[in-house]
């Protein structure tokens, strides 16, 4: 159980009105340049005769605006269900929800849709949704858990578990992104970019990402979108990875990500992200003999 009190930070009126100006914020999927990948190891669910996300009951953890609800039921998925800690984001997804409803009609083909609001430190799945999900999905959000064990737990418990042995059915599938450990590492300096004077022939002077303190795991406090006091969880990539195996799960895939070649021509901009990971992608799956 969590020993710090969970950290709403996106309920502060002044917060989430700086976050709602972010890319990704007004944009979605178009202004997240890893979702290429998440969206990959989303749809290879390793089913015979069953791609995609068709008929599956799906969980999106610490779901915001509700971008990827909104998606996995376009793309077939019979219920999904998002959950939040802030109160103010659930509301901008059902806000959302209704425009869509009223600017379009909904396909009666297409899956339902909830919202709940709920604190995943201290999230407890009920019998009623014991081996329900087909896929648990969370994007950004893990970071900011303290006891991230436990939530793993409480999500093996909610996916369907596999039968390995004869291979009649495959495991829930959990797949996530957090910021990389190496982005949330470094303390004293905060994470930020430094640039070395170069003094080569060519002058052009040369940025690095100061990595400190990467084994030393714990709380991160940060100033973000001019708010003081963000607190974030720095750990390792072992510790998650280990974490998986643990508690039941069996990896699939992780990704260090970077944009790559073909992004940065088309975004010039991103040039420095390639020297360091800046997202880590993972996928993993429950079976029933654990």
């Amino acid at each position: 159980m969590s020993s710090i009190p969970t950290q709403n930070i996106y309920d502060d009126p002044k917060f989430f009105k700086a976050y709602s100006t972010l890319p990704r914020s007004q944009h979605g999927f178009d202004a997240a340049p890893e979702w290429p990948v998440l969206q990959e190891m989303v749809l290879e669910n390793n089913k015979p005769g069953h791609p995609g996300i068709e008929n599956e009951h799906v969980l999106d953890l610490g779901c915001g605006y509700g971008w990827f609800t909104r998606w996995a039921r376009e793309n077939g998925a019979k219920h999904v269900k998002g959950m939040d800690v802030s109160t103010k984001m659930i509301e901008r997804a059902k806000e959302s929800e209704k425009d869509l409803q009223a600017k379009e009609n909904i396909p009666p083909s297409y899956g339902t849709l909830s919202y709940e609001v709920g604190d995943l430190e201290t999230i407890s799945f009920s019998a009623s949704e014991a081996d329900v999900y087909d896929l648990v999905y969370s994007s950004l959000t893990f970071h900011y858990i303290e006891d991230f064990s436990r939530l793993l737990r409480q999500i093996r418990l909610c996916l369907k578990k596999g039968v390995p042995a004869d291979g009649s059915r495959k495991g829930g599938r959990l797949v996530f992104s957090v910021e990389h450990p190496i982005c949330t590492a470094p303390v004293n300096p905060e994470p930020d970019w430094k640039v070395l004077p170069n003094e080569d022939s060519d002058g052009v002077d040369r940025k690095i990402w100061p990595l400190n303190s990467y084994s030393e795991e714990g709380p991160r406090v940060t100033s973000w979108l001019g708010v003081d006091g963000v607190r974030k969880y720095h750990r390792t990539v072992e510790t998650y990875v280990t974490a998986l195996l643990k508690n039941g799960f069996v990896l699939t895939g992780l990704r260090d990500w970077v944009p790559s070649k073909y992004d940065v021509e088309e975004h010039p901009e991103w040039k420095d992200e390639r020297h360091r990971p800046y997202f880590l992608l993972i996928s993993a799956e429950v079976h029933s003999d654990y």
